[in-house]
């Protein structure tokens, strides 16, 4: 009998606590950063260079951020700034900037037309340009059927050298190895996607 009554004591104190938080819920509200300024921009190398930097909200307050990269104006090559907000229930989101650190023979070069992958799928990369050293193509990886999931930014920094840096694409991560070109003739990389394998890929100019 006495165990049958410590059985429902601790059955009526486990319903009890059961019954307070059945109806508890968490609610947080995500951190949110707005980019002021370009998210992708290229500058001459030699020329001054200051972060414009974000705004970070919690809701609608005004949250602090880090910072993490720089930009070095005076060696060529492309730069990512990363920006972090973490609210107040420890969730955090990060958004990155892209600098082109540029060369004037460079900047010089219209890589932009159509170039086609010499294996594979034989697919066609459409390339634009969106200002001298900042480019665009739709078909990263060659493959036959490209669009918006397969588009990516890239710097060319020098004269026979591209960089494609770490982006997201449509939630999906892309960037480039090993990229190099040769101005009206072809250019070259290593795709860096689970989606993709290891081997240089190369577009020759249509």
């Amino acid at each position: 009998m006495l165990a049958l009554m410590c059985f429902a004591s601790v059955f009526l104190a486990s319903c009890e606590k059961d019954e307070d938080t059945a109806d508890v819920s968490f609610v947080t509200t995500y951190p949110t950063i707005e980019l002021t300024g370009e998210q992708w921009d290229a500058i001459m190398v030699g020329e001054s260079y200051t972060d414009p930097g974000v705004e970070a909200f919690e809701g609608e307050t005004p949250i602090e951020y880090t910072t993490t990269g720089s930009v070095d104006p005076n060696t060529p090559g492309a730069y990512v700034i990363t920006y972090t907000a973490t609210n107040s229930d420890g969730f955090s989101t990060s958004v990155r900037r892209y600098v082109g650190v540029i060369t004037p023979e460079a900047a010089a070069i219209d890589l932009s037309g159509q170039y086609q992958r010499n294996a594979g799928a034989l697919g066609v990369s459409t390339v634009i340009r969106l200002e001298p050293g900042l480019y665009q193509t739709n078909n990263i990886g060659g493959i036959g059927a490209p669009g918006p999931a397969t588009t990516v930014n890239f710097f060319h920094p020098t004269v026979n050298n591209l960089v494609v840096p770490p982006q997201n694409v449509l939630g999906n991560e892309f960037a480039a190895v090993d990229a190099t070109v040769i101005p009206g003739t072809s250019y070259s990389w290593s795709v860096v996607n689970p989606g993709y394998g290891t081997v240089l890929r190369t577009f020759v100019k249509l």
